[in-house]
């Protein structure tokens, strides 16, 4: 079952996606600043217009959807922020390699 789109949702959803960042800045300024999924657009204007990375912004999401697992739109600006944290090398998954293991047997020399 999905959840109900608070007034204005779409409205501003749809600004964010045309590009129209300070639209939706207005838009958010005049909505209340208690509801969820209002929380998820404020997320994603910060996403898109670079005051917030996609790492931080992943952490908010992960906070929000902890306390609405069904909060409209946060999986998929997850999954937006976490494409937009590997492809600028932000992600935890393009530092996992760890550096090569050092002890006794790593720095013996031939001879």
């Amino acid at each position: 079952m999905a959840a109900e789109l608070p007034d204005g949702y779409e409205f501003i959803d749809q600004l964010l996606e045309a590009g129209d960042l300070e639209g939706a800045r207005d838009a958010l300024g005049q909505v209340s600043g208690d509801q969820d999924a209002f929380a998820v657009l404020r997320i994603k204007l910060g996403l898109f217009e670079g005051s917030l990375g996609p790492g931080p912004a992943q952490q908010r999401l992960i906070q929000l959807m902890r306390r609405n697992p069904n909060i409209p739109g946060a999986k998929e600006l997850y999954q937006e922020a976490s494409n937009l944290s590997y492809r600028s090398r932000t992600s935890s998954a393009s530092h996992s390699h760890p550096p090569p293991p050092t002890g006794p047997n790593s720095d013996k020399k031939s001879g």
